[in-house]
């Protein structure tokens, strides 16, 4: 069976269009910018280390891994500390009645548009900055997962997905971790995410149909299975196999169904 989502190990890349519905806008300073860029060369380096013949290499990446996973829970704790404290002392801003950014009523066009654009802005570059966390992230959950170690999949799947709620390939490789630690509930709950982003998602309804499998639920195993038939009429064939074959499908052969791009 052949398709361009489920392909072997050595060729499992696959471009997953991104939605463009991210709601959360942050400040960004260019300092900030710069450290993530730092902590990206890291996570690269990180990459390199698991994806090497080396065993020694290999195991250097997973230290380094883990450290940086300690260091970033680390930051979020500090972080929660210091908006505690800037809680406590913040006091409402009354704005001046002089102040023409405080109503869009009372500026005039053009810097009301200035204002507009400059939001704009901000939300673009916080998006590119969380997509670049999730991608640096994903690819370690991948490596990972090759090497038999789902539970760490797990937990960078969910960093990455923490950045970018929006990723139907996240959920679907986090399903996949937890299908293959047999936690085929958590794996339908991030199916059915995977289905909100893109009800279609082949991937998602096959998984979702192998889980009630797995839960021997044949009536929701067979919805979706007619699911996947209704929504990928042009993937027929391939759904027809896969539902003769379910009852034989193998750990193996669900390694096989991890995106890697």
């Amino acid at each position: 069976m052949d398709l361009g989502t489920y392909k072997d190990n050595n060729h499992t890349i696959e471009s997953d269009q991104a939605l463009d519905n991210l709601t959360s806008a942050n400040r960004n300073t260019e300092e900030e910018f710069q450290n993530f860029m730092q902590r990206v060369t890291e996570i690269k380096k990180i990459v390199s280390k698991l994806a090497s013949d080396d065993l020694k290499e290999q195991e250097i990446g997973k230290t380094l891994a883990d450290e940086i996973l300690d260091r970033k829970k680390e930051e979020e704790i500090s972080e929660v500390e210091e908006l505690k404290i800037k809680t406590n002392r913040t006091v409402i801003n009354k704005f001046s009645v002089n102040d023409d950014t405080s109503d869009p009523n009372k500026m005039g066009q053009e810097a009301f548009m200035r204002t507009i654009e400059k939001d704009a802005a901000e939300r673009a570059a916080d998006r590119k900055i969380r997509n670049e966390r999730a991608e640096t992230l994903k690819k370690i959950g991948n490596g990972a997962f090759k090497e038999g170690d789902y539970e760490k999949a797990v937990t960078y799947f969910t960093k990455a997905i923490e950045q970018r709620k929006d990723s139907s390939v996240l959920w679907n490789n986090r399903a996949l971790s937890y299908m293959n630690l047999e936690l085929f509930e958590k794996a339908l709950h991030d199916c059915e995410w995977a289905l909100k982003v893109s009800n279609s998602n082949l991937k998602a309804l096959l998984n979702s149909a192998k889980c009630y499998k797995k839960l021997h639920n044949e009536a929701k195993c067979n919805e979706f299975i007619e699911l996947a038939r209704e929504r990928n009429p042009h993937f027929k064939k391939f759904i027809d196999d896969f539902e003769k074959e379910l009852d034989t499908i193998s750990n193996v052969y669900a390694n096989r169904l991890i995106d890697d791009v």
